[in-house]
């Protein structure tokens, strides 16, 4: 049975038997099989997560259970005109299925276990979806991302990205580039129309907000003459150029705290971290998932004041795992992440404008795709609540000078 309207109807036991085959070894039967919403409102955007629970008879007839996380799109006008375009569900099938176990075996053949996320499973089934194995079981859970992670679960998240990032660059020095698929991230052509939409729909609202800042008048200017031209900005990044000696990975694209996950043992400590949501990959520079997850997910007073020692532990968590898989190329330097974070600002100011805000914003119904990227009294209604909380209006307060004085705003 089905807990939700919302469930698409050809999810159902039989198709399940499989994967729980796969999982748990043979048993005799199912007997209760339920799918029912896995996240709150406002928890995430783009496609709908279900938790799908399974009570089933084992060969002894004594009774076991299983879940399982099912993510499938949204069944709605926006994801079949504009958001499909992205390929988001071909693209993680890929990374579960190709990249991410090639990563892990680099690791592996050097004698050092490293484990990015959840495993896969396969459904008979010609729909779009991603199955992955329900983590929670495991102890594995997410950070309320409204307080922000602190030094210990943000230096935990970046020594994973530093290994994610290690584990690519060496991949593409030994295989040549990877795929078209994982090249551009949301960054392509067709979608251009649909991001100039958003920024139409949000960035007058961040203006505003920002007017309501103490010394706004300092930045206040160049941001909005940025912010006419926000879209082509953001999309120069699709450029193949790139500065000298500037590292590239494959960034995961969208890292931020509700897409990782941490496990702890028994006295509470932090013991492992998983990452989730595999369907906006982009080979580039390494300055994008930085920026993303620093601004976006830590606590307000690590965003800024403890920007540079942040980055310096992944630039060293970086350089370490680069050698354990025996990098061919020049080794990074910090001064050399720095640069690409400076010239590459743009992420940092996108970050801010239009992640943060959902990732600070308190839960509301409201949330959802459509009332962010359209013009309706709903959607109005919800950017009130994204742009002006106190919460959000602390955070921009901090990042906005501070991006300033990086140059961030400047033609």
């Amino acid at each position: 049975m089905t807990s939700q309207s919302n469930i698409p109807s050809w999810i159902n036991s039989t198709t399940f038997e499989g994967a729980l085959r796969e999982s748990v070894g043979d048993f005799k039967k199912i007997q209760n099989f339920n799918v029912c919403n896995a996240l709150g409102p406002g928890e995430n955007y783009a496609t709908l997560m279900l938790r799908v629970q399974i009570e089933f008879l084992l060969l002894d007839d004594s009774l076991s259970t299983q879940s399982f996380m099912l993510k499938v799109p949204l069944d709605n006008k926006l994801y079949e005109e504009e958001m499909s375009k992205w390929d988001m569900f071909k693209k993680e099938a890929g990374m579960y299925r190709d990249v991410i176990p090639e990563m892990e075996e680099l690791y592996r053949n050097k004698g050092v276990e490293v484990r990015f996320g959840a495993k896969s499973y396969s459904l008979p089934v010609t729909k779009d979806y991603i199955l992955l194995e329900d983590l929670s079981r495991r102890g594995f859970r997410n950070i309320k991302r409204q307080n922000g992670l602190d030094m210990q679960h943000a230096k935990s998240s970046l020594k994973m990205l530093a290994q994610w990032h290690a584990a690519s660059a060496v991949r593409v020095a030994q295989k040549g580039p990877y795929d078209e698929a994982y090249v551009h991230g949301f960054l392509i052509e067709s979608s251009r129309e649909i991001t100039q939409q958003m920024f139409d729909c949000n960035l007058k609202h961040i203006l505003a907000a920002a007017r309501q800042l103490p010394h706004h008048e300092e930045y206040y200017g160049k941001m909005e003459a940025m912010f006419a031209n926000l879209t082509d900005i953001v999309y120069s990044e699709s450029s193949t150029e790139i500065f000298e000696n500037e590292f590239l990975a494959l960034n995961h694209g969208d890292f931020w705290c509700n897409n990782i996950m941490y496990q702890y043992d028994d006295e509470g400590n932090l013991k492992d971290t998983h990452v989730v949501d595999l369907q906006m990959p982009r080979f580039g520079s390494v300055a994008q998932d930085l920026m993303y997850f620093i601004l976006s997910s830590t606590q307000l007073d690590l965003k800024v004041k403890r920007f540079d020692e942040l980055v310096a532990y992944y630039h060293q968590q970086l350089v370490e795992h680069l050698k354990i898989l025996e990098y061919s190329k020049t080794m990074p330097c910090l001064r050399d992440i720095h640069k690409s974070l400076i010239k590459r600002n743009v992420w940092g100011i996108l970050t801010v404008s239009c992640i943060m805000a959902g990732v600070l914003c308190e839960p509301t119904n409201a949330a959802c795709m459509d009332n962010f990227v359209t013009e309706s009294e709903e959607g109005d209604d919800f950017r009130q609540k994204l742009f002006f909380s106190e919460r959000y209006l602390r955070h921009l307060e901090e990042v906005l000078p501070w991006l300033n004085n990086r140059g961030a705003f400047d033609p």
